[in-house]
């Protein structure tokens, strides 16, 4: 029974697949956005800066979560789409999570995903109480300097 529906089974498969693959959608323009982001005097390296907008965004179907990975420098660039192309002007909440991938458990053993060197304290938007505002054009932010900012035990700040 299997082998007489593998071969309509695969030929429905390309069908979706094909039409799936060239999908155009509409983007809503964004603009460069740059920042950048200390803890405890240190660059934030490796951490995600997510921006999530205040109020619906004109003519996005569903909410666009522009993001950036922080570099050694603690700069982040955002992408809403592709590349660094920035995010579509208006008023955000930032979060920021910091995995730790030198982290391991206390007892040994495989370690689960990278925890939060932050402990979720700055990843929830309901939560945050860090605003950014994009406006058309290029935008360098306001830095984000959090001090005396409670690390994971067992983690570092490198």
């Amino acid at each position: 029974m299997y082998q007489r529906l593998a071969g309509p089974l695969a030929v429905l498969c390309l069908v979706v697949c094909s039409g799936c693959s060239g999908a155009e959608y509409d983007k809503i323009s964004t603009n460069a956005v740059t920042g950048k982001v200390t803890i405890n005097g240190v660059p934030a390296t490796g951490a995600t800066v997510r921006f999530h907008p205040d109020s619906p965004q004109t003519g996005a179907d569903y909410p666009l979560l522009p993001s950036g990975k922080v570099n050694e420098e603690g700069v982040y660039q955002l992408t809403t789409y592709e590349g660094d192309d920035g995010a579509p002007a208006g008023g955000y909440t930032v979060t920021i999570e910091w995995p730790d991938r030198n982290w391991r458990p206390p007892n040994g053993g495989m370690p689960p995903p990278p925890p939060d060197r932050l402990q979720g304290a700055y990843a929830d938007p309901k939560k945050s109480n860090i605003h950014m505002k994009v406006d058309e054009g290029a935008n360098e932010m306001q830095p984000i300097v959090l001090k005396d900012v409670k690390i994971l035990k067992g983690s570092s700040l490198n």
